[in-house]
């Protein structure tokens, strides 16, 4: 049989080579892209898919009083996530876990089929309910070790403590302040699984968290009870806008106690607004009112510019300072008085006297001296939301209106702190010192070891009044007790050193008569070569009822607060100064007009 001859076809053996050639090709340009162009993000698509990791939080730190006794503390709890796409029996989590957690049947379902892993599904469990969860046995569902914060004294020093947010940082107070310090670094824990989403025990790593610092406050806990109860029972009594207190120790400018009015509780979110939030003591400003002049004699005084025994002529309540073609008049609510020392133009407050010593400075050593005080700037306490107050230019200030305004306590603007530090530096014998708030920041480890860290950063202490100018100063406000406006605010057993102050308000441009901001500032003990252990300022901002000025409504107020707290820490009373039939006497105040107080005294054994 013959064969029919075929001519060869290279044409399909080179088809053929080339087309494996290109399929080849294909391969290893595949095999690069993946091995090695897309390496990494290949790679941790498969962490992602075979590692769970878990944030191990760190304890946060505390805060205690300046005696130890806890104000905020980290209560260890259990928070419960769950992975929906790794559940083996979501309908028994759902029937199972609602009674457990405090849900409703609904809720869990909608977190389980949501489709989306990493799913936080409550927080802030006990030890026996997570031992409940666990022997459920749920696949996908997970416990975690998490911290709860628990205000020890609920509400008591809302302001100073602040609070924590939903992501457990700072949201205000010292838990802002010291976010850094107070958080702690926290750790992780990894667990590999299989494609069943099964633990591998033989694959992972933990990294311990590292807990947060400890901060000890100057804070005393029982002062501060003090301090808020008084000024509460103030706003009860007067329905003001605003109120606020500080105490502070003028010899090394701690602050004991302190205060704002509305206020929070940090545990509880729904009453976080703006007013309640706001810290007054530190961002209320307001201008001063009569307790500015002190301050301002005492600076006349030490310019060698009046003396506290120089008579001055006040004018019977009208007096009219010209200056070339310009004039202003000055007008004393009061009455009115003849001419006064200059220790009795402060005891009764008289704004003509102040303004005379206004002129003699003149507009520079004026604002020279109002720095000095440290008004206009910051005190640089440790907290978040402190205000500078406000303080016109240099080159605003004039004879006509800054030297004979500025002295009766307009013009210029403070916050309660500002002239709280600013007379704590009278009663310290004219050193300012710079509000402290923070005793002490220190970690423990798990051994009990102690490390202190460096505490914040203070301005130094300067020198505003020179000794005898500062204790003529405190001599001039003790008058004022005895003699003045705070005569019916006196300590029992204690001398004290005081000035009532009532600012009218702007409103709509103009002062009005009906608004006002009354305050009163006083320390103890009051006398030449015995230390002051406590100053107190309380402002109360626009009071609605039973009375408007600064001695009716801060003063007792601020006597209150004094008494009980000199006898809290027993400072040790002058027998001279209590009554001669032995009974307590308790104060009443009753003021009809200015802050001119007549007292009735009513016995109490």
């Amino acid at each position: 049989m013959s064969s029919i001859p075929v001519d060869r076809q290279f044409w399909r053996l080179g088809l053929s080579l080339t087309g494996f050639a290109a399929l080849f090709a294909l391969v290893g340009y595949r095999l690069h892209y993946l091995q090695v162009e897309n390496t990494q993000r290949l790679a941790g698509m498969a962490e992602k898919q075979t590692a769970r990791t878990w944030i191990l939080p760190a304890t946060r730190g505390g805060i205690y009083d300046q005696s130890g006794a806890p104000l905020v503390e980290s209560n260890a709890t259990w928070l419960v996530t769950a992975d929906p796409l790794y559940m083996d029996d979501k309908l028994r989590a759902v029937v199972m876990l609602p009674a457990l957690l405090h849900q409703t049947p609904d809720e869990l379902r909608a977190h389980f089929e949501s489709g989306k892993n990493g799913r936080t599904i409550a927080r802030g469990l006990d030890d026996p309910t997570a031992e409940k969860i666990r022997a459920l046995k749920l696949g996908g569902v997970y416990l975690h070790r998490d911290f709860t914060r628990i205000y020890r004294e609920g509400a008591l020093a809302a302001h100073i403590v602040g609070y924590t947010q939903h992501d457990g940082g700072g949201g205000a107070g010292i838990e802002q302040q010291f976010e850094s310090v107070l958080a702690g670094k926290s750790g992780h824990e990894t667990l590999r699984i299989d494609a069943l989403g099964k633990p591998i025990l033989t694959d992972g790593e933990s990294i311990a968290p590292q807990n947060g610092a400890q901060v000890q406050l100057t804070i005393d806990v029982t002062m501060q009870r003090i301090l808020e109860k008084e000024v509460m029972a103030a706003v009860d009594k007067h329905a003001p806008k605003n109120a606020m207190g500080v105490m502070v120790r003028p010899t090394t400018g701690e602050i004991v106690a302190m205060c704002s009015w509305p206020t929070f509780d940090p545990a509880d979110r729904s009453q976080f607004t703006p007013e309640r939030l706001r810290n007054n003591a530190l961002s209320f400003v307001y201008e001063p009112g009569s307790t500015m002049k002190p301050l301002v004699a005492g600076a006349a005084v030490a310019d060698k510019l009046a003396s506290f025994t120089e008579v001055i002529d006040c004018e019977h309540g009208a007096w009219t300072y010209r200056t070339g073609k310009a004039a202003r008049t000055i007008h004393e609510k009061s009455g009115g008085h003849g001419p006064l020392t200059v220790v009795q133009g402060i005891a009764l407050s008289d704004n003509i006297l102040m303004a005379k010593l206004g002129i003699r400075l003149g507009p520079d050593r004026l604002h020279e001296w109002i720095r000095v005080f440290n008004f206009g700037r910051r005190t640089g306490v440790c907290l978040p939301g402190e205000d500078g107050g406000i303080m016109l230019p240099q080159k605003q200030w004039s004879v006509l209106g800054s030297c004979m305004s500025v002295p009766i306590g307009h013009e210029v603007a403070v916050t309660p702190m500002q002239l709280a530090m600013a007379h704590a530096a009278v009663a310290n014998g004219g050193l300012w010192q710079p509000p402290r708030l923070v005793k002490r920041v220190f970690t423990q480890d798990q051994d009990g070891g102690v490390r202190d860290l460096p505490p914040p950063t203070l301005s130094a202490p300067r020198r505003v009044f020179q000794a005898e100018d500062a204790a003529e100063i405190q001599d001039a406000m003790t008058h004022t007790m005895t003699e003045g406006t705070g005569k019916g605010c006196a300590l029992v057993g204690y001398t004290s050193a005081g000035k009532t102050g009532t600012a009218e308000k702007l409103i709509g441009g103009r002062y009005s008569n009906e608004h006002n901001v009354g305050s009163f500032v006083c320390w103890s003990p009051a006398e030449r070569g015995v230390p002051a252990q406590l100053l107190c300022l309380v402002v109360i901002d626009d009071p609605s009822k039973n009375g408007r000025f600064g001695a009716e409504t801060a003063a007792p107020v601020v006597q209150r607060v004094l008494q009980q707290s000199l006898e809290y820490l027993g400072v040790p009373k002058r027998a001279d100064l209590l009554p001669d039939d032995g009974a307590e006497h308790e104060v009443e105040t009753v003021v009809a007009k200015g802050d001119r107080p007549r007292t009735n005294a009513r016995s109490r054994r």
